[in-house]
């Protein structure tokens, strides 16, 4: 395998992409034989803000959010190949406990005797018809009070419409909450008889094999600390989906992000080996292959031919075109990223950039851009030119011609 000739053509993607977008960008290329790490940009800098003091490294830990939702899901899957819980379980059998513990109530004081209907492949599959919490009153509530941790107890309490959108089962429609309400899942069980019942001792990292745990020094958990205490990398936010926020650095603010659902800090490194080893049929060694087959099942009640999101998994092959490719992408206050598998080459690609803009193209762009030039290496042949557009926000188009055809 041709690993210069690899590591410059992704060099090279990710400094026309830190110049096509104001932005530091790191970027991970991982298979079994092979892995490698690029960065670009300054750290403190994005978006016409900041300092460009400080080179980006390869090594830098990322704020990820939601790909934190590609941790939860195979750690509540590794349950249930333990015969702990199972797909077909009512959520609050296994919630109830916990919150009965932490602040003496039931699901159902909150959400009434619907609830009963949702279990836990519903929270899953993102078909629950629970609301989500990432709306304007959070991120107004989030940003006057910058560094505080926001728990789940609090988050569901205060920011969780009571009512279903649909019932459970009957549609798909993404939404952060049911992978908060998946780790206090996680936290019940978890919990060590005779502790202390606090949602903060569920170990995250516990997903990752114990023979594998020590290889991802770079991956970390936050739980109280905001982002500046985390990481050197300043997160840079054009603009924020639910609110009316202005363009500003974010490293000061919380990186609970949700807990279960948006907490992850770490590498691309450990975000590529992670993607790889959840994923690759070679070697399961995250999951075993029946929970894989879960992980990667797009189809989705109510989405037509529209395949969207697995459990835990996002179908991203619109990010490169002509490829079966899934993972998780994340977009938090700052921070965009994306990590991808693609099972016909048999490698993971991950990107993690300091800023967040308002169509969330970067990650994707440069996903679509790197893949073909990677393709290209691995397969000895010239190198397309490939151009990703957005219509709106996140889900675009990746295009590439070559010399003798076009791909689409």
């Amino acid at each position: 395998m041709p690993a210069a000739t690899l590591k410059s053509a992704l060099k090279r993607v990710a400094d026309v992409m830190r110049d096509k977008y104001d932005m530091s960008v790191a970027a991970a290329f991982h298979t079994k034989e092979l892995n490698f790490r690029v960065a670009a940009g300054f750290t403190d800098a994005g978006i016409g803000l900041g300092t460009r003091s400080r080179l980006a490294q390869p090594d830098d830990l990322y704020v990820w959010g939601s790909t934190t939702k590609m941790f939860t899901a195979p750690a509540v899957l590794q349950l249930i190949e333990r015969n702990i819980i199972a797909l077909a379980d009512p959520i609050s059998q296994h919630i109830d406990p916990i919150l009965l513990q932490l602040n003496g109530t039931r699901l159902v004081q909150h959400f009434g005797p619907a609830i009963h209907g949702v279990q836990i492949q519903h929270l899953l599959h993102m078909t629950s018809g629970i609301q989500d919490y990432d709306g304007e009153q959070f991120a107004k509530d989030q940003f006057a009070n910058r560094t505080k941790a926001f728990g789940p107890i609090e988050i569901i309490g205060k920011y969780v419409d009571p009512s279903l959108e649909f019932p459970p089962g009957s549609k798909q429609n993404y939404c952060s909450t049911n992978y908060i309400l998946l780790g206090l899942v996680l936290a019940t069980h978890y919990n060590v008889t005779g502790s202390a019942w606090v949602w903060q001792s569920y170990p995250q990292q516990s997903v990752i094999p114990e023979a594998l745990r020590a290889a991802f020094h770079d991956s970390k958990f936050a739980l109280s600390q905001p982002c500046n205490e985390i990481t050197p990398v300043h997160g840079f936010m054009e603009s924020y989906s639910t609110a009316k926020l202005p363009k500003q650095d974010v490293w000061n603010v919380s990186c609970l992000g949700g807990w279960t659902a948006g907490n992850y800090v770490g590498s691309v490194g450990d975000v590529a080996r992670f993607t790889y080893e959840l994923y690759s049929r070679s070697q399961p060694l995250i999951v075993s292959a029946a929970s894989q087959a879960l992980l990667t099942n797009f189809t989705a009640p109510g989405m037509g031919g529209f395949k969207f999101y697995g459990m835990g998994t996002f179908n991203l092959a619109w990010s490169v075109g002509d490829a079966d490719a899934y993972g998780h992408v994340g977009d938090t206050y700052g921070y965009q990223s994306q990590t991808t598998y693609f099972p016909s080459l048999d490698f993971a690609l991950s990107v993690a950039t300091n800023i967040e803009t308002a169509s969330q193209a970067q990650p994707a762009d440069f996903t679509c851009l790197a893949f073909h030039e990677l393709r290209a290496v691995l397969e000895g042949r010239p190198s397309p030119r490939c151009n990703f557009t957005v219509p709106h926000r996140f889900i675009g188009t990746c295009r590439c011609t070559s010399p003798e055809a076009v791909v689409v």
